[in-house]
């Protein structure tokens, strides 16, 4: 019985990373053109990433985004972070 007990923290540190992966998974993609600045903000309006020119990766949480591109014009594209990866590019022209 004393086995199981120590086993406990073990199973339940799995189950809280494998819970952790399926409410966030990595966004990549390419911010263009060159020059480009972009802050990516979630559905309340707070910035959780700031992205230059070329590629990018993130992790993010399941749910809803906007790109806000900065340079070199203002621009939106929003997007869905989904619970598998997932492919954004931003055109900021």
């Amino acid at each position: 019985m004393r086995h199981i007990r120590s086993a406990a923290p073990c199973l339940a540190a799995v189950l809280s990373l494998a819970a952790a992966a399926v409410h966030a998974d990595v966004v990549t993609g390419t911010v263009s053109p060159a020059g480009a600045r972009v802050v990516i903000v979630d559905s309340k309006g707070a910035e959780v990433a700031s992205l230059p020119a070329g590629p990018y990766q993130l992790q993010l949480p399941v749910g809803k985004f906007k790109a806000r591109c900065v340079e070199p014009k203002p621009k939106e594209q929003e997007f869905l972070s989904l619970s598998g990866p997932v492919t954004v590019n931003i055109a900021c022209e």
